[in-house]
């Protein structure tokens, strides 16, 4: 048995408060043609045989949470049948939003949350009961009142003209990355290969290592000497939530605007992503009015191949501190958004002890996905929200294997209003545009 790690207790924190909901990560690949169901079959048991961390289960016990894996057992996974792609999609929305059951053994002990806030309101404790009471109808409508518990779930996918799959995963256990990855290894075995695939429990002892190390102490105290310079945490939208419905807007960036971005990434030795996370911080300074600030930064720690083919719970949010002036340039401002970046991601670790974590030090994170699949570049990949948030926002540039348009999702609470949410993509996009046309131009000048 091995210990949760900190950003797994928040997940899992999360889902003992009742609200599952927001752990949620969905995501379907369908194929051209039609495909034996037993072949599907044994394509996704092969995945469930190959990821332990896909076989969790928790335990806990004396006022600690432990994880350990369970032996694989074959499944006979559901197969669902669709007339369409669109009756498929309509489906697959409403059922990413019905919580998992976790596995867990508890003995009355969980341990005190770090991450315990105040009170709720009285609408809030409303809204979050009238909520629960709509789930109750929806997982009866969809035949999910007697789940069996497990932190993974898969169901077989037949189309007219196509097949495959849709995951579900509990972020306690499984990042965006994950969800790709188990895509992968299932197409990869319905092609007759043998996927990669590596122990999450090798990954967890190595962090148990990690956190005696010298380096542990370092990092931790980088993070600390950052934390000193910006006591003060950044919240774009301060105001209470209300209720934890989400929404989740979309803007399809255009082809030439796409490819003179990583046209201009390319020439300067960036990423599309580090232009994206400048012109984000660029709209957290104006709306603010404040120049130095946090935002964070979703790391998925995957640099090697055992990490890039290891199912589990790798993620990080490690703050950014950005420090930014009106009079800085654009390229000035790219140069300055990289290095904090590098620097943070590489004591991002330290970040676990640096401030008290009942006063979250941002509520808005930046993430960049890749939603081409290296197994097959014909199959269509989806993933869909789970409608619901917390009071936090992210923002999530969704990339296809470096062609063709970017897409911005943009979860977020219901707090923010759509009109807020115009004007940051109007922003985002305004500054990008008339950056990398003329990146001498201060910060101030751009997208008035």
């Amino acid at each position: 048995m091995f210990e949760l790690h900190e950003t797994q207790m928040f997940m899992y924190f999360l889902d003992r408060q009742g609200i599952g909901q927001v752990c949620l990560l969905c995501g379907s690949v369908l194929l051209p043609g039609k495909t034996n169901v037993a072949d599907m079959q044994r394509a996704a048991n092969e995945v469930l045989r190959i990821n332990d961390g896909l076989r969790t289960r928790f335990i806990e016990k004396e006022g600690r949470v432990y994880q350990e894996t369970r032996p694989y057992a074959e499944r006979e996974f559901e197969v669902m049948h669709f007339a369409d792609r669109e009756s498929f999609h309509k489906w697959a929305r409403t059922y990413a939003t019905i919580p998992l059951k976790l596995d867990k053994v508890v003995d009355g002990s969980l341990p005190p949350s770090t991450w315990r806030r105040e009170r709720p309101s009285a609408i809030l404790t409303l809204n979050l009961a009238a909520h629960q009471v709509g789930m109750l109808f929806t997982r009866a409508r969809y035949g999910a009142l007697k789940r069996e518990p497990s932190c993974f779930d898969m169901k077989l996918i037949v189309l007219p003209d196509a097949c495959g799959a849709i995951v579900k995963l509990h972020h306690v256990i499984a990042d965006g990355w994950t969800v790709l990855l188990v895509a992968n290894q299932f197409v990869r075995c319905l092609h007759g290969e043998l996927p990669q695939a590596y122990c999450y429990e090798d990954f967890i002892k190595r962090e148990a290592e990690y956190v005696k190390s010298e380096r542990y102490e370092r990092d931790c105290r980088f993070m600390e000497d950052q934390y000193r310079l910006c006591p003060e945490p950044t919240w774009v939208w301060p105001q209470p939530h209300t209720s934890l419905r989400g929404s989740r807007e979309t803007v399809e960036m255009d082809a030439e605007s796409s490819r003179r971005i990583r046209e201009y990434a390319g020439s300067h030795g960036l990423t599309p992503y580090t232009l994206f996370l400048t012109a984000m911080c660029v709209y957290i300074r104006r709306k603010l009015r404040r120049e130095t600030f946090y935002v964070g930064s979703v790391i998925f720690n995957r640099a090697g191949v055992r990490e890039r083919n290891t199912a589990g719970m790798f993620v990080r949010f490690p703050p950014l501190l950005i420090q930014l002036r009106g009079t800085d340039s654009f390229a000035d401002a790219l140069v300055q958004v990289r290095d904090r970046s590098f620097s943070g991601y590489r004591h991002q670790k330290g970040a676990v002890r640096t401030h008290d974590w009942n006063k979250l030090l941002y509520d808005v994170w930046v993430s960049y996905q890749d939603r081409t699949l290296e197994a097959d570049t014909q199959a269509e990949c989806t993933q869909y929200y789970c409608n619901y948030s917390i009071d936090t926002s992210i923002l999530t540039i969704e990339d296809g294997a470096g062609q063709g348009p970017f897409t911005l999702h943009f979860d977020h609470n219901e707090k923010v209003k759509r009109s807020e949410v115009e004007e940051l993509f109007r922003v985002v996009l305004g500054v990008l545009t008339q950056g990398i046309g003329d990146d001498g131009q201060p910060l101030s000048a751009l997208c008035p």
